[in-house]
């Protein structure tokens, strides 16, 4: 475990364990998770359809591991909110350690654990999350522990594209939602516009392994570990990018300065900085008003 990631982990263990709550008692919040956990409503989520949508937007199931002192809760990420904005420390050296004083943007959130974490190191975080259950949960949390610098909103990623988003944080944390969408070139430029200048994207996607500049399509018909029963499978996947793919579109849509890992266990890593608001090609957007 790197010095960073075992830093991460002691600083969870010390924010957000029962000994910490402050808006409940011991009992009434871990009557709360657990009347989350057993939940299973699509009509909260507003769908026509039940059948046409994600088994993780129908059920709930929590995000990411948490030890809560006298109970844990396993998630389906793992440390993935503790791994992933260690590798953005230690490998690409762009997020540091104190984040007294910045603004993050941390969208598709999930459980909130990466939310948890940037707040504690100090950072004002704004988290978005279009599942109301799982905004839901994380407005738990934030109650839970009286967490002052943490806003939540159950809103797509594609109502950011608002005025009130513009050119107002030094971070976005990208992180394992643009293969989720269906327009990323739209997502990306959003992210770019919520950017301040000289502000960084910090993105993680799932990724395609081959050479060029092509997205593979997956649709919402491709799904992988889990059962249909359990209503536990991932999938519904709209476009998959390759690393020459994903590169060309930050570039695109106004990132000066780009670095990405290469494809490896199907995942990327990488950075996106907004030196300065520029615009981009207008031609056949499907926002036309885009900022």
């Amino acid at each position: 475990m790197s010095t960073t990631l075992q830093m991460f982990s002691e600083v969870m263990r010390s924010h957000y364990q029962v000994s910490n709550l402050v808006g409940m008692n011991a009992d009434e919040f871990r009557r709360k998770l657990e009347s989350l956990i057993t939940l299973q409503d699509s009509t909260m989520e507003g769908f026509m359809d039940e059948t046409k949508q994600r088994d993780l937007s129908i059920r709930f199931h929590w995000g990411h591991d948490h030890d809560f002192g006298d109970f844990k809760i396993p998630g389906r990420l793992g440390k993935r909110h503790l791994t992933m904005p260690a590798n953005f420390v230690d490998h690409f050296k762009v997020l540091p350690i104190d984040l007294t004083g910045k603004r993050i943007l941390d969208i598709g959130v999930w459980t909130g654990g990466s939310s948890l974490l940037l707040c504690a190191l100090g950072a004002e975080v704004v988290a978005i999350e279009e599942v109301k259950k799982y905004a839901d949960a994380v407005d738990l949390l934030k109650l839970a522990f009286d967490i002052k610098k943490l806003t939540v909103f159950n809103k797509s990623l594609y109502d950011l594209n608002d005025p009130q988003f513009f050119d107002q944080f030094d971070y976005v944390l990208f992180a394992g939602v643009l293969y989720h969408v269906t327009d990323p070139v739209i997502a990306l430029r959003i992210v770019f516009n919520c950017l301040k200048d000289g502000g960084m994207c910090l993105i993680e996607s799932f990724a395609t392994r081959g050479r060029g500049t092509f997205w593979a399509y997956h649709g919402p018909n491709v799904f992988g570990e889990g059962r249909k029963e359990d209503l536990s499978r991932s999938g519904w996947n709209w476009f998959v990018p390759t690393r020459e793919a994903l590169q060309r579109v930050m570039i695109d849509v106004g990132f000066e300065i780009v670095r990405l890992d290469n494809v490896q266990n199907q995942r990327i890593s990488g950075i996106g900085k907004r030196k300065a608001y520029t615009d981009m090609l207008r031609a056949g957007l499907s926002v036309r008003n885009i900022r």
